[in-house]
């Protein structure tokens, strides 16, 4: 059974959600404030974690910021009422997998959870889960590159977007196959988020990530992985 982690302050959402939730066969722990819930998170491993922005004692943000730096791949949904793509973009760059907007369905955030877990199920049909990339070496089952004596961790999201990059060696990928294989119907991300996905990527596997000779980006296109 899976346990999920709902983070939230709005006893009302909570209970509609842990309701919902345990119906479906998920079992549910739940904390109001954001140092609560961050110590529930330590304590409690859970498979993935609902985690509202407004939150007292820390806000969503700060609560993401430590646990992306404690488990870069535990997924993460972040609830906001909010609608600006500047927080959206903020979440996304610190780890969020997936944003819902309040007011949601529980129906509609089930269906994400489930399709975000599904995607990290291990297949076997995974060609490699050790690729040697320039000086990096990429182990997608860990979520992990290792690039001279550095090491760096992957979020579930950029785990998946240099395994369907790898996949794809030597072929363009467009940003909107990218956002359709990824995020699907889940969330649509703007071309800007693909962008500073990318950038990290760089970061973690380029010797010199302003001259980059594995992901390459073609103007007007998208981007080419080349091994």
């Amino acid at each position: 059974m899976k346990k999920i982690l709902i983070l939230e302050d709005d006893r009302t959402i909570v209970e509609g959600l842990t309701s919902a939730l345990t119906f479906h066969e998920f079992s549910v722990i739940s904390a109001g404030d954001g140092i609560e819930g961050y110590n529930l998170f330590e304590e409690e491993d859970p498979d993935l974690i609902i985690l509202d922005v407004m939150l007292p004692g820390a806000d969503g943000f700060e609560v993401c910021r430590k646990i992306r730096a404690k488990d870069p791949r535990v997924p993460i949904i972040m609830l906001t009422a909010k609608s600006q793509e500047s927080d959206k973009l903020l979440g996304f760059e610190l780890g969020v997998d997936d944003y819902i907007t309040k007011p949601f369905s529980a129906k509609e955030l089930i269906a994400r959870i489930r399709a975000i877990l599904k995607r990290l199920e291990p297949k076997v049909e995974n060609k490699k889960n050790e690729v040697k990339v320039g000086s990096a070496t990429v182990y997608f089952d860990q979520f992990l590159v290792e690039r001279g004596n550095r090491e760096f961790t992957l979020s579930p999201k950029e785990q998946q977007i240099l395994k369907l990059v790898f996949d794809n060696n030597g072929k363009v990928i467009s940003r909107d196959k990218i956002i359709d294989e990824i995020w699907g119907d889940e969330y649509y991300p703007s071309p800007k988020t693909i962008d500073n996905f990318i950038v990290k990527l760089r970061n973690k596997i380029e010797d010199n990530p302003k001259k980059p000779e594995h992901i390459i980006t073609i103007h007007g296109a998208g981007y080419k992985f080349i091994i």
